[in-house]
């Protein structure tokens, strides 16, 4: 996984990643290992997750818009700590039915086995 774009929102930096979202123990993970940084650094707000809907892409938000050499640190860090996560993409599902493609063959393959008598 790796940080593809950087973005300003009103009072947040967002880092958006390379993938659809961040587990829960690789965003401890990441909070572990960035968050004593970003004291070090004089930064006393923290790190929220988020997903952008639009672009299938997880959020990296930071509490603040710091100064740009700060910001290159930052996304450094984070990029430093999240290089070794995988990649997750979304799921096409059909809107209608929320069914995966490969949540209807299981059923056709479990339903074809209860049709045949023993």
């Amino acid at each position: 996984m790796k940080i593809v774009e950087q973005k300003e929102a009103w009072i947040h930096t967002h880092y958006i990643v390379d993938s659809y979202f961040i587990t829960e123990q690789e965003r401890r993970e990441v909070t572990i290992n960035v968050e004593p940084q970003l004291i070090a650094l004089g930064i006393q707000y923290g790190l929220d997750y988020n997903i952008a809907p639009s672009k299938h892409r997880a959020i990296i938000v930071l509490e603040c818009i710091p100064f740009d050499s700060v910001k290159t640190l930052i996304r450094e860090f984070i990029d430093e700590v999240i290089k070794d996560f995988p990649v997750r993409h979304p799921e096409q599902r059909n809107v209608v039915t929320n069914i995966t493609y490969a949540d209807a063959i299981l059923k056709v393959e479990h339903s074809n086995t209860q049709d045949q008598v023993p």
